[in-house]
């Protein structure tokens, strides 16, 4: 999820737990503790290797036992530095709470964490909110704003806060229910469509959970496809991709291991020339629903270059100094409502 999200998450635990011991205290130290496992991405931004930077971004700092030993020393350091006027119990309650709503949010979208290390690296995506969503985070912050106003012996501010929880909750709740709705309608689409596949999968797009992208393969094609709830045209249009498979056994590396890991099954391959393999990674689906193109359907990919020290990964990645956003969102908002 986007930072805003996290924090306005960490800030209302920090009130619901502290703000009646520490005041608005709480919503800053809540907002640190709701994005606190981020602080791996202050590490990838040093790297220059894009391979690594996957690896370690959403992993041990979002796994749910380091969550729960870190709170115990994050829970310490502010117990002693308040003097131990609160007892360490509500700090470790604060801080543990605080992180897991960072760790288990993310794992509602589709990139993938790894939650379960150090036992297994398995990603763990539950796709069923999109990584920047107005409609799950604007109520959300509103309710959390309106409770601000009161002070911290009133409980209209607990109460607003409540509210804040019940709706934010129910949100999620309700994005599970479209979940299962569109997948269904895509599965049907696809058995009218008399279109095999081995694995369906099923993600909101950006900003939103109404329209979504469905994305079917199996071992020699790749189906992408976008469904609104609000569309009045039952047909699915499904875009087929080669995935070219066979082009891995040139470039067998862990290198290449850890990509097919990432993508969680769903990439398809391109030959660049005799030492460079495109790969790219549809788990979140098409960026520009009017492309077929994988270069200009799919926002970016990776390059696998074979060299003396073996295969290299590299991120190619969209000039955003070039992207027109009002044209992209206008494009969304066209296919939401109006399909």
């Amino acid at each position: 999820m986007d930072p805003l999200t996290h924090i306005v998450a960490g800030a209302t635990i920090g009130e619901l737990v502290l703000g009646k011991k520490i005041g608005n205290k709480a919503i800053v130290l809540g907002a640190i503790a709701g994005d606190f496992p981020d602080i791996d991405v202050i590490l990838t931004t040093y790297l220059h290797d894009d391979l690594t930077e996957i690896m370690i971004h959403r992993s041990y700092t979002h796994a749910l036992l380091t969550d729960v030993v870190m709170a115990g020393v994050m829970g310490l350091i502010t117990y002693l530095s308040f003097r131990r006027k609160i007892e360490f119990k509500w700090w470790y309650l604060f801080w543990v709470l605080g992180m897991l709503s960072h760790s288990i949010l993310d794992s509602f979208t589709t990139y993938g964490t790894q939650l379960l290390l150090p036992f297994t690296n398995y990603l763990v995506g539950f796709n069923n909110l999109s990584i920047i969503d107005p409609l799950y985070t604007l109520p959300f912050l509103g309710l959390l704003i309106v409770a601000l106003r009161y002070k911290r012996d009133n409980p209209k501010r607990r109460a607003w806060i409540m509210r804040a929880i019940f709706v934010s909750t129910s949100y999620l709740c309700l994005t599970f229910g479209a979940k299962y709705y569109v997948h269904q309608k895509f599965a049907e689409e696809l058995k009218a469509q008399n279109i095999p596949y081995n694995t369906l999968c099923t993600t909101p797009t950006i900003f939103n959970n109404v329209l979504w992208a469905g994305i079917a393969f199996n071992d020699t094609t790749l189906i992408v496809g976008e469904y609104a709830i609000l569309q009045k045209h039952p047909i699915i249009e499904f875009v087929k991709y080669n995935r070219n498979l066979e082009l891995e056994s040139a470039f067998r590396s862990k290198e290449l291991e850890t990509m097919k890991w990432f993508s969680q099954g769903k990439y398809i391959l391109e030959k660049k020339d005799e030492n460079t393999l495109k790969m790219f990674i549809v788990k979140w689906g098409r960026s520009d629903f009017e492309k077929t193109n994988p270069e200009e359907a799919f926002i970016f990919y990776y390059e696998l270059t074979k060299g003396e020290h073996g295969v290299t990964v590299k991120a190619i990645k969209p000039d955003l100094a070039k992207l027109n956003f009002k044209e992209a969102l206008g494009k969304l908002w066209s296919r939401i409502v109006d399909y």
